[in-house]
């Protein structure tokens, strides 16, 4: 055995001083790791590595931006999965800019620069690996989700492209996302290989044209009066499906629902005839 100079014993020791060291030391004392050193190892330089992932972020944090936990865009939908069982990444969000400051100081409206925001939010949440929900977007603005899905949508018809949340990334919150997007871009006047092109996740041109076709059949039988209970039985789609559509019908094609009294909005129901 060769003998360590004095250097090595008065300063080799302290580099064991470290966060890897208490951790292996609980695994072989405190949960039944003493024979299994190699293993304790792999999983503690795995826990060190996910600690690492979340504190660099925080670390480069500019005032105005913030860290938040995104779900991972993996390629993978995670559907019906609680949130402490999917895969996570940590992302670094412009919370407010230099940008929208100099807008509102100019006198745009709080509407505008809001739907700028949340925009940004999750295109920025995309670009590093993550998706967020709106749920995600209410919590960070301090809003109601329906006033983020409405801003989405207002935002959206005004740019012409589809911004990446779960529900377009990950079709999630209810499967039906994509199918209605893809319905908004075609009443709104592209053409099915445009709509392919244009949502985030792109999809085939077959899906895309059996959505509208879809979307015709239910247009049409509408037309002949059948119930929405009807449709759906007879193209073996969701209820859910055909009153998502009933609302863009209701936007694009109101005599359609002229012929549903029970499907119009009190402001489409035609008025009595005053005397």
């Amino acid at each position: 055995m060769v003998a360590r100079s004095d250097r090595e014993e008065t300063f080799a020791p302290l580099k064991d001083k470290t966060l890897f060291s208490v951790l292996r030391q609980q695994f072989m004392n405190d949960f039944g790791y003493a024979r299994g050193p190699v293993v304790a190892d792999a999983i503690i330089a795995e826990i060190l590595q996910t600690v690492a992932a979340f504190v660099r972020p925080a670390q480069l944090l500019q005032p105005g931006q913030m860290l938040w936990m995104a779900v991972a865009n993996d390629g993978r939908k995670h559907a019906h999965t609680q949130m402490r069982e999917i895969p996570m990444v940590p992302v670094v969000l412009d919370l407010i800019t230099a940008e929208e400051l100099t807008a509102l100081a100019g006198g745009e409206s709080y509407e505008k620069v809001r739907q700028q925001r949340q925009a940004r939010l999750l295109e920025q949440t995309m670009a590093q690996g993550g998706v967020l929900a709106q749920s995600d977007v209410a919590a960070i603005c301090l809003v109601h989700r329906k006033q983020v899905s409405r801003a989405i949508q207002r935002f959206q018809a005004a740019e012409g492209r589809i911004l990446p949340y779960r529900g377009t990334v990950q079709d999630v919150g209810g499967t039906i996302t994509h199918k209605v997007e893809v319905i908004r871009l075609f009443e709104a006047g592209h053409l099915e290989h445009e709509i392919c092109k244009l949502l985030p996740v792109e999809h085939s041109l077959t899906s895309v044209e059996n959505y509208v076709q879809t979307y015709k059949h239910v247009l049409k039988l509408l037309e002949r009066q059948f119930s929405l209970e009807e449709v759906s039985g007879i193209l073996s789609i969701s209820l859910r499906l055909v009153s998502a559509y009933v609302e863009i019908i209701r936007e694009h094609h109101p005599d359609v629902l002229a012929r549903h009294p029970h499907l119009q909005h009190q402001d489409d129901a035609p008025k009595a005839a005053t005397g």
